[in-house]
Formats: structure tokens, sequence, C-alpha cells
């Protein structure tokens, strides 16, 4: 009994509250509805502002096979800087790693002083690497001087090529004759 008499005096304290909050929904949602309006149509004639004063990108959009051509055209080029970005980034890692792999054996080379051994001094050398050989040396001191000498001779030879005038002889000239 003393519980009815609750409840009787609190449904209209709970009706109230459900047509407050009935309210405060529909406020709240007319008030989302205005916004995504606001921003739809604000979004819409900027856009259709732009194409007016862009005829040529207007007409690119309103055909379809060239806007799908465009579509794929952008759509395979950043793919491509992807998979570019992909591979550096993969490629910096790997440089990364090899150096972390090799840095104790840098760190060993650092402190101590250790080098792989080179060259025997007995051993023939081939061309581009260093050589202790007096005649090997001697060879290679002829070699360049006679590269240098032809090196003037074409010099010169050009030179002199400048200063003549141009003058084409019909001997030098071989018509081909149509049959």
């Amino acid at each position: 009994m003393l519980s009815d008499s609750v409840a009787d005096k609190l449904n209209p304290l709970k009706s109230k509250m459900s047509s407050l909050l009935h309210q405060a929904t529909e406020k709240t949602t007319s008030i989302d509805n205005y916004l995504i309006n606001s921003i739809g149509s604000s979004i819409n004639s900027s856009w259709h502002n732009w194409l007016i004063q862009h005829p040529f990108l207007s007409w690119l959009f309103n055909h379809p096979l060239i806007a799908f051509m465009g579509s794929v055209l952008t759509l395979v080029l950043t793919i491509r800087l992807l998979v570019t970005v992909y591979r550096a980034i993969a490629s910096m890692i790997d440089r990364m790693w090899l150096w972390i792999l090799r840095s104790p054996w840098l760190l060993l080379k650092l402190l101590f002083g250790w080098e792989a051994k080179s060259v025997k001094a007995d051993t023939r050398i081939t061309n581009y690497e260093v050589t202790n050989n007096p005649e090997q040396l001697q060879e290679i001191m002829v070699r360049l001087e006679q590269i240098q000498q032809q090196q003037e001779q074409i010099i010169q030879d050009l030179a002199q090529l400048k200063q003549q005038p141009l003058s084409i002889e019909p001997k030098q000239l071989r018509l081909i004759e149509k049959k």
C-alpha cells in the first residue's frame, strides 16, 4: 500500500522526465541534422563554385570513361609510390641490420687495429692494383706517355679542324639515283 501510493506519486514525475528526455533527444537530433546539412551544403557549394571556375575539370569529372581512367591512373601511381616507399624502408632496415651485425667486428678493428692482410709483395699484380715490380712500373709509365702523346695529337687535330672553313666538294657527295 505504501509502495502503491509512492508509485502513484512518482508516475507524473516519471512521465515528465520521459517527455523532457524525448524533447532533449529531438533537439539534439535536429541540431545534428542541421550541422550535417550545413556542412554538406557548404562543401557542396564550394565544390560547385570550384567546378564552375574550372570548366575543363568539370567536363572531365562528368565523363565516366575519363573519370574511370583518371581513377585507375591515380590508383596505380599511388600503389607505385607506396611500393617504392616500402622498398626504401626495407632497404634501410637491411642496411641497419648489416651494420649492427658488423659492428662488433668494426669495433675490434678500431680498438686493436686489426686489418685483413693485403697483397703479398712477390705476387704478380693485374691492372688497377698496386705493384712493386719495377718492370711493370716502367711499362705502365711508357704506356701513359703514349696515351698522353695521342691525347695531345687529337687536341691539335681538333684545333686545326676548327680553324678550317667547312667546305664540301662534289666528289664527297654521293647522290642516290632513283631508278
